[in-house]
């Protein structure tokens, strides 16, 4: 009888919970207008005007408050033109689907078999948030989820994350992780799909006019987003204070990934070094957690406290603060937990030892 409520309340819980949610928070957001923000309002419009032939980009002195930017790079402009023939509403929708897919996709790349992880990390906000703007941030972490699965294949671990730089460059701390182990086909391979991206812009835009527009982004919405430097701007510290503070932990992070050949560390020092961080970034947290719990444990639960922030901004400066500690929590008892790994028997002789991920 105890077996039968057990397995009834993981039901419940892992299974009927989550998939109520996500029925009725796609409804709600279809309904009330608020499906796909993000590739609506941002990536939808760059690739119509690409198709057209129009100009893509927002310029340096285009007004950014209302979050319907032309600010993406042309990588993640690309992929969107087909949808472009099937109109905006189907193509919301299929987007959505997309980055739901390529949840699932990395949790089976990163070796997850457990079914309740599946339901549990549809009740993160961070995953909630990155399907409601369907943007690149779950995309993003099959891609880093591809990287580690196959981190010994240079061409392929290398592919993934210049594919994840093209589209988002804040992820650029990984190629520390690359070089920390001497990886350098993937180093170099991410460098060049970095560079190629870098001159698909060139027929559309200036890189330094792209530069300029993007350092409006970052004047514009940095202290709004979940970073260090917000709190601390909030809390009164000079704004150089603020940046330096951000800027040292970032780089003491940078400095253990090195270290350690930690990819958690070099997840983190990117979350910290950006200087525009949503609440959605923070679905990069799968991987680490997956890297050492590929079951069900209860720091599969932590990042559900990020309920308690803001999904638009960041909210009250208290808000801002619990997001950050909680993800914290998780970088820390990952890193912990792959620092300390049970003891295993010795190699045998001419067999090479265990590598750290």
């Amino acid at each position: 009888m105890t077996l039968v409520l057990r397995r009834l309340t993981e039901l419940l819980a892992f299974a009927a919970v989550p998939a109520l949610a996500l029925v009725f928070a796609l409804a709600a957001y279809a309904g009330d207008d608020r499906l796909a923000l993000d590739f609506h309002y941002e990536l939808y419009p760059q690739a119509a005007l690409l198709r057209a032939g129009e100009p893509a980009f927002d310029t340096p002195d285009a007004y950014l408050q209302d979050r319907a930017n032309l600010i993406w790079p042309i990588a993640a402009v690309l992929p969107v033109v087909p949808l472009t023939y099937v109109g905006p509403e189907a193509a919301d929708w299929i987007a959505t689907g997309f980055t739901i897919a390529t949840l699932v996709a990395a949790l089976g790349v990163l070796g997850v078999k457990d079914w309740r992880v599946y339901g549990v990390t549809l009740l993160w906000p961070s995953v909630t948030d990155a399907y409601q703007t369907a943007n690149a941030s779950l995309p993003l972490v099959l891609l880093v989820a591809i990287a580690w699965r196959w981190r010994h294949r240079g061409a392929v671990s290398g592919a993934a994350i210049g594919c994840g730089l093209a589209v988002k460059f804040f992820l650029w701390p990984l190629v520390i992780w690359f070089l920390a182990a001497k990886r350098w086909l993937a180093a170099g391979v991410t460098t060049a799909l970095l560079a190629t991206s870098l001159l698909l812009m060139l027929p559309f835009t200036s890189i330094g006019e792209y530069v300029r527009l993007l350092q409006k982004l970052r004047r514009t919405f940095e202290p709004d987003t979940y970073t260090v430097f917000a709190v601390l701007n909030d809390l009164g510290a000079p704004e150089m204070v603020s940046r330096g503070a951000t800027l040292a932990l970032g780089l003491g992070l940078l400095a253990f990934a090195w270290r350690r050949r930690s990819l958690t560390l070099a997840i983190a020092a990117a979350l910290v070094l950006s200087p525009i961080v949503w609440r959605h970034f923070f679905v990069l947290l799968v991987v680490p957690i997956a890297l050492i719990r590929p079951r069900l444990h209860p720091l599969w639960l932590v990042p559900i406290g990020m309920w308690l922030g803001d999904g638009t901004f960041n909210g009250d400066t208290w808000q801002t603060i619990v997001v950050l500690i909680l993800a914290g929590i998780v970088v820390i008892a990952c890193e912990t937990r792959r620092g300390t790994p049970a003891p295993k028997p010795a190699p045998a002789v001419g067999q090479p030892k265990p590598e750290p991920v």
